[in-house]
């Protein structure tokens, strides 16, 4: 019986298939493959830990809060425990943690795009890149230089708020609390720090 015209071709195709496996029974391919000695160093690679950075930035967000409530408002721990000032001082944690791990990336990401230049990536949409990541660096720097300032004004603005308020209004000098050798009253300082976060909040 004649074979159809598709058989045939899948016979020849089949004679191929052996003839090249015979022609390659010899063929060693570890000899065509590139060496260690013939790739570029790539350096060692590491996967790096995102989230140690974010702790680290965290616990220097919260470090700053406290020592910058401590310097203002040390002296008043009424004032320093009152709920809306500690949600304030773990927010305004929060916000400089995230600037300072933001900063920290936009460095890595620097430093990373001048090593692609050492390995020889000249081309002008690289040094493109790297102007632009320079204003990032900068516009970063300015960003968390001007956050802090304005959390030292409002903390501060707080504290002067108080004394002021203690000292137009009076104290009774009947509890425990002290500031500047006056006793003052529990109460009464209740009022002035409901008074000035009102006032900070408008």
């Amino acid at each position: 019986m004649a074979k159809s015209k598709k058989e045939k071709e899948m016979s020849r195709l089949t004679d191929e298939f052996d003839l090249i496996q015979e022609d390659t029974s010899d063929f060693d391919i570890s000899q065509h493959l590139a060496t260690m000695d013939d790739l570029p160093d790539l350096g060692q690679i590491e996967l790096y830990d995102y989230d140690a950075d974010i702790k680290t930035a965290s616990k220097k967000g919260n470090d700053v809060l406290e020592s910058l409530v401590d310097l203002y408002l040390g002296e008043f721990p009424e004032l320093k425990n009152n709920q809306y000032i500690r949600n304030k001082m773990k927010e305004d944690a929060l916000v400089y943690a995230e600037t300072l791990f933001l900063q920290k990336m936009t460095r890595k990401n620097f430093l990373s795009q001048l090593r692609q230049v050492d390995n020889g990536d000249n081309s002008a949409r690289m040094h493109e890149v790297i102007n632009q990541t320079i204003k990032e660096v900068r516009e970063n720097s300015k960003f968390a230089s001007t956050m802090r300032s304005d959390l030292e004004k409002f903390y501060k603005e707080l504290r002067t708020d108080i004394t002021e308020g203690i000292a137009s209004k009076g104290v009774d000098k009947t509890k425990e609390d002290d500031f500047d050798g006056e006793v003052v009253n529990t109460s009464q300082l209740n009022d002035l720090i409901n008074e000035a976060i009102m006032k900070k909040k408008d």
